[in-house]
């Protein structure tokens, strides 16, 4: 019995990519899931939240909710962010949801023409499966399908957590911004019934915000963006471009060998709301379940004080 578990939680994690980590198609705007460096790059308080809805037609629904606050603070010459994310993987069987605290220092170099940020990032996670959700052979008659109750016993551990320690650097620049981080440096035990360690994932990113006068109404704005991500065995590759003019911004990026997406948005000085399209080009979309929607709201609040010192700030389109 307990053999027989182990392989449906074995393919559980295979199905769904159990040690991947979720990803937003708008990710410079869930930046802190992105780099923990990001955190404070803009002098206002920023409050961030996305919902991503995959395979919306298939019997095994992704659902992935990440919610995020930072702000930079003279004081302490950096920013103190605060986010939570929601992994919630076929229909609710394999849920993992984590809050992360992260702060990253500012340095302006070059007389305020380059700013270095790196940054670190604290977590605490938890792992859940369901197992009223879960189907054993014995559930199933030939000809009505599943109508019986299983007599297996599951484990009686059903959740796992444990505490998460990422870092990052950023460097950008009027025009141009990169980074690099790495996530799960300790490699934390995430196993539902056997250790097993959370990969280490490299993330590099990068672009550049190129400015156009228009005419005397507003700015046009280009912004190509490259994001590369491993974690094990799983590679992406994921170049774009956006476009803004006033408050409006469309954009295109592909998702290598996976999916193209396509981004609009509106944005305003202390408010932006985005939604994107994940069109699949893979094989999983055979019967027409390889789709992704994703929509964020972003809000930018600013604090009067006195003597407020000015910073270098990075807001991306």
């Amino acid at each position: 019995m307990k053999k027989l578990i182990v392989i449906i939680v074995s393919f559980i994690s295979v199905s769904i990519g159990y040690s991947q980590d979720a990803h937003f198609s708008q990710y410079n705007h869930s930046r802190l899931n992105v780099n923990p460096a990001f955190t404070g790059c803009d002098s206002m308080l920023v409050i961030s939240g996305h919902y991503r809805l995959q395979w919306p037609g298939s019997s095994s629904v992704y659902k992935a909710t990440h919610f995020s606050m930072d702000k930079y603070f003279h004081a302490i010459k950096g920013g103190i962010g605060l986010s939570y994310l929601s992994d919630n993987q076929m229909n609710g069987t394999y849920i993992k949801t984590r809050m992360d605290l992260s702060y990253a220092a500012h340095f302006e170099l070059f007389n305020h023409k380059l700013v270095l940020k790196p940054g670190i990032q604290i977590g605490y996670f938890q792992n859940s499966i369901d197992w009223s959700k879960l189907t054993f052979g014995d559930m199933i008659d030939e000809r009505r399908g599943f109508v019986y109750s299983t007599n297996e016993v599951h484990p009686g551990v059903s959740k796992k957590s444990n505490i998460d320690l990422s870092m990052g650097l950023l460097l950008y620049s009027k025009t141009f911004f990169g980074g690099i981080a790495v996530h799960h440096l300790t490699q934390p035990d995430e196993g539902l019934i056997g250790p097993s360690k959370l990969p280490m994932k490299l993330t590099i990113h990068g672009g550049a915000n190129l400015k156009f006068r228009k005419d005397s109404i507003g700015k046009f704005i280009l912004s190509p963006t490259l994001l590369f991500m491993q974690q094990q065995d799983f590679q992406m590759l994921m170049p774009g471009i956006t476009a803004k003019y006033r408050f409006i911004s469309l954009g295109i990026s592909y998702r290598n060998k996976d999916a193209f997406v396509t981004t609009i948005a509106l944005q305003f000085k202390n408010f932006r709301l985005g939604y994107s399209y994940d069109y699949t080009v893979s094989t999983l979309d055979n019967d027409n379940t390889g789709r992704a929607h994703e929509i964020g709201l972003s809000g930018f609040l600013k604090f009067k004080r006195k003597n407020h010192c000015k910073i270098r700030t990075l807001r991306l389109i």
